[in-house]
């Protein structure tokens, strides 16, 4: 059965709060800058446990926590310090501070009001916000994440959720496997492949209405699906033809005229695209006698071999937001590892330590973290691969596939 972690709920201030469940299970930050998250005024550690999680997943800091600002240790860094209370139209507010305490500068001093059920979310605004004046990058801390799972034998779901697991909101049900999510830019829909009707079919849904439709029903399988940057079309694979190969179709319910264009024809299987948004396009072909990646466009320029020197087996890569990264799975004596490579310098590295079986990593919206899972744990490392964070209360009897949202 669906199994999901005990949350323990506090009364805070007239509103309740969710433990938090988040394990950091690698990584050492002792080098980095020292940052003190001191307890807010009027909380019950609910504030203070949340933006320390939050910045501890970033591997960034060398994260500490006070009850007060007296006791904050010499060589400090910053310190995060506020208070929460209930306004006269009872809402809640959040004020915060961030200090350079070697400096002795006010950095950010701001009120977040917020009603009181959301204060999760809340927090994770604030979290944000300091984060992005700490490292002139927005933080990732209020965007969604996306999985597929088999709850019980043979009912499969498809999960929304916090970046952190929790909130988690099935937005499809259905006793047919479900693979090969794929956000579009504006968050707002997921393409995703079910086998509904005896075969593999592309479907795009609205997560809020529910509302779906087939993009793609053509002869034999339709897999793979990933929105081009302006959501209007499609990349998939489809073996109607001869092999597996990579198209375009239009993000529209599909017909009997529907049309699909030939965009990758390489390989006797070409499948797994993606695309940056200056139409780069990333696939796994066995061209060269087993799975590698490759990268071409959209003007059918030749494809390049990005996966040099890395082994037999490469596969799953997907497109940093920025396009200046990949990440991939890496097959290694039968270890299968979630790898991050620097387009520019062709430099690949495993982000995910003692892993065994990793699924499907994909970006955080900021490029700074990595989601995958692995033996049906979800994880999140920092792409530098020196912190990984274990995401206790995702806890199903099988995970699939999962991705991150591109949107904040």
């Amino acid at each position: 059965m669906k199994k999901i972690s005990l949350i323990l709920l506090m009364s805070i201030c007239g509103y309740v709060y969710a433990d938090q469940n988040i394990e950091i299970v690698g990584g050492n930050s002792a080098g980095s800058p020292k940052l003190a998250i001191v307890s807010f005024t009027n909380e019950s550690g609910n504030i203070s446990d949340e933006l320390t999680n939050d910045f501890k997943v970033t591997g960034e800091f060398n994260v500490l926590n006070y009850a007060n600002t007296d006791a904050i240790e010499s060589g400090v860094q910053y310190s995060i310090s506020g208070a929460i209370s209930e306004t006269a139209d009872g809402q809640m507010q959040i004020k915060y501070k961030l200090t350079n305490l070697l400096t002795n500068q006010v950095m950010l001093d701001q009120t977040a009001a917020f009603n009181g059920k959301f204060l999760r979310k809340a927090v994770h605004a604030v979290s944000n916000n300091i984060y992005q004046k700490l490292t002139n990058t927005p933080g990732a801390f209020t965007s969604k994440i996306a999985l597929t799972v088999e709850e019980t034998p043979k009912k499969y779901a498809i999960i929304v959720a916090d970046y952190d697991g929790y909130n988690p909101k099935t937005v499809l049900t259905t006793s047919h496997p479900i693979t090969s999510l794929s956000w579009d830019k504006s968050g707002q829909y997921l393409s995703y492949v079910t086998y509904e009707t005896g075969k593999p079919v592309v479907y795009v849904q609205n997560i809020q209405s529910g509302n779906r439709y087939t993009v793609a029903n053509f002869n034999g399988s339709n897999s793979s699906p990933v929105f081009l940057s302006n959501s209007q079309k499609l990349l998939v694979t489809l073996s109607k033809d001869y092999g597996s190969h990579i198209y375009i179709v239009n993000n529209s319910k599909y017909t009997g005229t529907s049309q699909a264009t030939p965009v990758v024809n390489f390989g006797t299987i070409d499948t797994e695209a993606d695309i940056s948004n200056n139409g780069k396009v990333l696939f796994t072909t066995d061209h060269d006698g087993g799975p590698q990646i490759f990268m071409t466009d959209l003007n059918g320029s030749s494809p390049t071999r990005i996966t040099q020197g890395l082994g037999k087996y490469n596969t799953t890569a997907r497109f940093s937001n920025d396009g200046g990264k990949i990440t991939f799975i890496n097959r290694n004596n039968g270890v299968f590892q979630t790898y991050v490579m620097d387009l520019t310098t062709q430099a690949a590295y495993p982000v995910s330590p003692n892993a065994h079986h990793d699924v499907s990593p994909s970006f955080s919206p900021n490029d700074k973290l990595v989601l995958f899972s692995s033996d049906d744990t979800m994880y999140i490392s920092n792409a530098t691969g020196t912190t990984l964070t274990k995401l206790n209360n995702l806890n199903y009897m099988r995970i699939i596939d999962q991705r991150w949202a591109k949107n904040f």
